[in-house]
């Protein structure tokens, strides 16, 4: 190393930081060169740039023992937890939809409740009833076009 390169006052632990930079392709082009002379000028630099470009190399292959799918995609495919979602769903929506009808109908035999408030509740309930299915319509429709179906969100 020449004198004035600026790598020279630099502690260890700062010059082994900038060999990690180098070895990720991260350093500032200004910076290579006298890197590159700090490592051919010392043993242990050598030797850090060469582990951690095995290292690199190593990961770039691909994480060891990954398994082939994602568990949370094998999970979402499972016909239990899929018939399990699909049976919750409907049994939430349904008794939704049958409390909302029960209610709009004791409204209107009820002879208190005055027949506009039982005419606004039963829009009101039938506009949320649109809605709903509309909602539910939607995603089907969307889920049935979707290209990215089996990717992880």
């Amino acid at each position: 190393m020449s004198s004035h390169d600026p790598i020279d006052n630099l502690p260890t632990d700062e010059i082994l930081v900038k060999i990690q930079a180098l070895a990720d392709n991260e350093l500032p082009e200004s910076e290579i060169d006298s890197v590159l002379e700090a490592i051919q000028g010392s043993y242990e630099y050598r030797e850090e740039y060469a582990a951690l470009l095995k290292l690199r190399r190593s990961l770039g292959a691909g994480p060891a023992g990954r398994p082939s799918e994602d568990w949370l995609a094998k999970t979402e495919r499972k016909i239990s937890r899929r018939l399990s979602r699909g049976i919750g769903t409907l049994l939430f929506i349904g008794s939704a939809v049958a409390l909302l009808a029960y209610a709009t109908v004791s409204m209107f035999r009820d002879p208190d409740v005055p027949r506009v408030v039982s005419i606004l509740t039963a829009g009101g309930a039938a506009g949320a009833a649109i809605l709903l299915v509309s909602a539910i319509a939607d995603r089907v429709r969307e889920r049935k076009t979707d290209k990215y179906r089996g990717i992880i969100r």
